[in-house]
């Protein structure tokens, strides 16, 4: 790793709004789920009545920066959250801590991926095609866009990304690397850009790099079985604070928040066990969903899309 490459330029999106929804009482444990850049982290450890955080990223290069915070109630472990229960197991019995009083997602990637041209997730930097969080396991986005059938890549762009071009981007994905293989980020952005000619304040490219990001590192599955999960860790009172950053992520949090806490008008095909059966819960703490400010837009344009949604866990705490 180089000077630059150890810079932190992430600046965490609804930070003090999610900070403020952290429980008011003694001796708080937390859990960040998403440590990325550490500026969840960074702000917990400020709180005064902060008992133990534990932080947790699948990216092995976050290790770097978490190695700054040297507190005693600080730990972080590297895992992916779809583990969580697992991961902080032997901690929290080496600690004794019976369960967590806030679980926090900042979902997404963070500007210190972005913007590192190995890492391959922007369209905005020539880097090599991989987009993995962990870039030692699974299939790279080089992979999938060079051997993937047609049909198959469409069927994750739409999915996943939401582009309605799906098709013609496969399409034109296919036929060119019956030429050449597409190696780098530049290239798939141009395949892309060739084929979609319309006027757009985004990049033509976003849609198909978002899906490709989210189905090589299971996001969306991952996230789902976090949320179940993180749940069961948490105390009576205990609150799931999530900051997403598309709507699929967005979606999923709503409908499990929805279902756990009662709401069993309609079905989720995320969550559909929840609209039929069992007790609530988790009581919605943000009945609308909470956005950045004009402030926070002129200074962070990468908190426009963000969303805030909070929940507690229903139950009586143990006085004993």
């Amino acid at each position: 790793m180089n000077n630059l490459e150890k810079i932190n330029i992430h600046k965490p999106v609804l930070l003090d709004e999610a900070i403020k929804f952290i429980p008011k009482k003694n001796k708080l444990n937390i859990i960040d789920a998403t440590y990325g850049g550490g500026g969840y982290s960074k702000k917990i450890l400020k709180l005064k009545n902060l008992n133990q955080l534990i932080a947790i990223d699948r990216d092995p290069e976050v290790n770097y920066f978490a190695k700054l915070n040297n507190y005693k109630k600080f730990k972080f472990i590297e895992g992916n959250f779809s583990q969580i229960d697992k991961i902080i197991k032997s901690y929290q019995l080496k600690k004794k801590l019976l369960g967590f009083d806030a679980i926090i997602f900042d979902l997404g990637i963070s500007s210190n991926q972005l913007n590192d041209s190995r890492r391959g997730f922007s369209f905005d930097i020539e880097g090599p095609l991989d987009m993995r969080m962990n870039q030692k396991l699974g299939i790279s986005a080089y992979d999938l866009v060079n051997t993937f059938n047609e049909k198959e890549i469409a069927n994750i762009i739409f999915k996943y990304g939401e582009e309605r071009f799906a098709k013609k981007i496969a399409k034109e994905i296919v036929n060119y690397r019956k030429k050449s293989l597409i190696k780098t980020t530049y290239e798939l952005a141009s395949i892309i850009k060739s084929k979609i000619n319309k006027l757009s304040k985004k990049n033509p490219a976003t849609k198909t790099f978002q899906a490709l990001r989210i189905f090589v590192n299971n996001e969306l599955n991952d996230f789902k079985e976090a949320l179940t999960k993180s749940e069961k860790l948490l105390l009576p009172g205990g609150r799931i604070i999530v900051v997403s950053f598309h709507s699929l992520e967005d979606r999923l949090v709503k409908d499990f928040f929805n279902h756990k806490s009662g709401k069993r008008w309609r079905s989720s095909r995320h969550f559909p066990e929840y609209a039929d059966t069992g007790s609530s819960t988790l009581k919605l703490i943000t009945k609308k969903v909470i956005r950045p400010d004009e402030k926070e837009l002129s200074t962070n344009p990468r908190s426009r899309s963000a969303k805030l949604r909070v929940a507690e866990k229903l139950g009586k705490l143990n006085e004993n």
